[in-house]
């Protein structure tokens, strides 16, 4: 019975140790986004964000990779520009304080390329979205990137805007210790 005991332990034990999240660099995780407006092209950053994985090459059924942004955080370097992005037409912050991702499974495709699918929540709409991402992992370091184009539209952001561009880039930059 001890053995059974010591044995399920060392199991309970081991998977834990390989199961546990990261611990997330602040200083070096960003969510940059890109917009044409008025056939300008527009930089921003939220500066609040929080992405917790568990990410294991070596178990990626069980590895996940969850990200909240406060949309407060949001910043283009122009006050009243995100001043206006905060209100209703655009993200709503009154009533959406949050933009989540919450993935659902990791893959490696046939060309051994990563990637992260996941539900993707901006102003309480909810779309199922696929991210190609770059991972590494070095010295008890891991580096995760991500680039995507999102249709502003499909979250109801900015309205029926005619200088607005719908495509907006998202760059992902997120790095992580053990």
């Amino acid at each position: 019975m001890l053995k059974k005991t010591v044995v399920f332990l060392l199991l309970i034990f081991t998977s834990a140790l390989f199961s546990q999240e990261w611990i997330q660099d602040n200083e070096q995780t960003t969510v940059l986004f890109t917009i044409k407006n008025f056939g300008i092209s527009v930089d921003g950053v939220f500066n609040k964000v929080t992405i917790k994985t568990n990410f294991n090459y070596k178990d990626l059924s069980n590895s996940y990779i969850n990200a909240v942004v406060m949309v407060n955080s949001i910043s283009t370097g122009i006050d009243g520009r995100d001043k206006h992005l905060l209100e209703e037409d655009y993200f709503d912050a009154i009533n959406y304080t949050k933009i989540r991702l919450e993935s659902s499974k990791i893959e490696e495709n046939t060309d051994g390329d990563l990637i992260l699918f996941a539900t993707l929540s901006i102003k309480g709409i909810a779309k199922k979205i696929e991210i190609p991402i770059d991972v590494s992992e070095k010295n008890s370091t891991l580096i995760l990137s991500a680039s995507m184009t999102l249709n502003r539209k499909d979250f109801n952001v900015g309205g029926r805007s005619f200088v607005l561009s719908n495509n907006v880039k998202i760059q992902v930059e997120y790095s992580a210790i053990k």
